[in-house]
């Protein structure tokens, strides 16, 4: 854990997280003021202030609202088989588990959970995961990382983290579907300092994962592959494949 936070914090000294770009959707449910120049600031503003409308919004528009405007989630439709998935969601919340049926939906589930009590879960976003199991697997003892949703991110996609993970030999397992979130949100909160709220720390990874994760795997992996045939053997597999 120690060579993990050392990590984050020299990160920190490179990648400015006032820097982090996230539009909010004119339709927001909540007034941002003008003074909130940057993106970062209002995304900020927008995480400390809109709990008390989401907590009280028993029509669950608010919640749409985080899941398909603010998160861009158009899929996740406003019926009466997700209105329940959502209420399901928040219950299981208070449980400490999760069932497979919400965590398979956790990009856009976890997003009202950040919002209605920003101190305690953060989103659990594909971009986040994939830069934090690169940070675990190598910057931490611990080989157990997080399921990876899938995600939007061509940045990502170029480069396949199980596939390395696998070619690299070493051990490593992934939480269950049931614990997963709450655990993950555990670790960001220990992972931030007592004065820091979590959500930075989820907004921080989320914006080094297609640049500085991207660029630490290309400059750090490396691939060798050994042909088992000779040459005459390799030259007809050749061939046949160009078939």
């Amino acid at each position: 854990m120690i060579e993990l936070l050392k990590k984050i914090e020299a990160l920190k000294e490179i990648y400015d997280i006032s820097e982090f770009e996230w539009e909010i959707p004119r339709s927001c449910p909540l007034p941002i003021p003008e003074k909130r120049a940057s993106s970062f600031q209002k995304n900020v503003y927008l995480k400390k202030n809109l709990k008390s409308i989401i907590s009280d919004d028993k029509t669950l528009s608010t919640h749409y609202w985080v899941i398909q405007d603010w998160g861009g989630i158009g899929s996740f439709k406003k019926n009466e088989r997700n209105d329940k998935r959502i209420v399901k969601f928040l219950e299981e919340l208070k449980d400490g588990k999760l069932t497979k049926a919400n965590f398979d939906a956790i990009s856009s589930l976890s997003k009202v959970a950040s919002f209605m009590h920003p101190e305690e879960y953060v989103i659990y976003d594909s971009r986040v995961i994939y830069g934090l199991n690169w940070l675990l697997f190598n910057f931490s003892d611990s080989k157990k990382l997080f399921p990876q949703p899938v995600g939007r991110s061509a940045a990502l996609s170029k480069y396949d983290m199980q596939t390395i993970f696998r070619l690299s030999g070493k051990h490593y397992e992934y939480y269950s579907h049931k614990e997963a979130f709450h655990e993950y949100c555990k670790l960001i909160k220990q992972l931030s300092s007592d004065k820091t709220a979590p959500y930075l720390l989820e907004m921080f990874i989320f914006a080094i994962a297609p640049s500085w994760v991207v660029q630490d795997i290309q400059e750090t992996v490396s691939l060798k592959i050994s042909h088992a045939h000779n040459k005459s053997k390799h030259a007809d597999a050749v061939s046949c494949a160009g078939v």
